[in-house]
């Protein structure tokens, strides 16, 4: 790892004035997103997506609806770096139509914007899980039309049926809960395709992570979010100390590599 650097991508970066202030921290991915498929024009975020475009990095879109055509519609408008993609994907036996329609769509996708990286989230959920040989089915089916994959968190299927499988139902990602190490260092030596790894990193935790797991890039999005000051964590903002930490952890990472 001595040889090459660690990619930081921070997410929920919604305004010029905060994706600055990450930018000037060395952050090289400042991930953005589109919440409502109805509401998705959005001038201060698409200054957002320039700013960071034209600043060197790398400005990451991830929209929060699936239609291929809604998702075309937002790229024509805020025209990002890298579009993110990471719908949920169900278990048996619907797993092989899922991940055929998902890469239906993202071929699509990427056909239609040959400029705009495309980045995967494959789900791995926490340690303990049979999920292997899914997983690397998933990485397979998605290799060719992907630039990169980020392995985030999906967590159990509750027996509970008040709680949701997600925190975004239909979608990978904001659990706060770090996934299965080990898997993702299997999926890193199995692919050819960049792995960012994400899923509850702070900079308490993303020295071991990357020492443990390898990847190209590490993501935070839970983790370096703003205290509620009740345990949580407040949406859409950052606290730059936590990012600050994080960045300077990643780079620490890279020296000892």
């Amino acid at each position: 790892m001595a040889d090459k650097s660690v990619l930081t991508q921070i997410y929920e970066i919604q305004s010029p004035r905060v994706a600055d202030k990450l930018l000037a921290m060395g952050v090289d991915h400042i991930g953005s997103v589109v919440l409502d498929e109805r509401n998705w024009k959005i001038p201060e975020l698409k200054e957002t997506v320039r700013l960071v475009s034209e600043s060197g990095a790398r400005s990451s879109l991830l929209p929060l609806f699936s239609s291929a055509d809604a998702v075309c519609r937002a790229l024509d408008y805020y025209q990002p770096d890298i579009v993110h993609l990471c719908e949920t994907i169900p278990s048996a036996p619907d797993f092989r139509r899922r991940i055929d329609s998902l890469g239906t769509a993202q071929a699509r996708i990427r056909e239609r914007f040959p400029g705009i990286s495309v980045m995967r989230s494959l789900p791995v959920g926490p340690p303990g899980m049979e999920q292997k040989e899914r997983l690397m089915e998933m990485a397979a089916r998605f290799e060719p039309i992907s630039d990169f994959f980020l392995t985030d968190t999906v967590l159990p299927v509750s027996p509970d049926p008040g709680n949701k499988e997600q925190p975004v139902p239909g979608f990978v990602g904001i659990t706060g809960t770090t996934c299965d190490w080990e898997m993702v260092a299997e999926l890193v030596k199995f692919t050819r395709v960049p792995v960012i790894l994400a899923g509850g990193l702070s900079p308490d935790n993303v020295y071991e992570a990357i020492v443990r797991t390898r990847p190209a890039g590490v993501d935070s999005c839970t983790r370096t979010n703003r205290d509620d000051g009740r345990g949580g964590t407040v949406r859409f903002e950052k606290d730059y100390d936590k990012v600050r930490r994080f960045v300077e952890e990643v780079r620490r990472a890279e020296a000892d590599g």
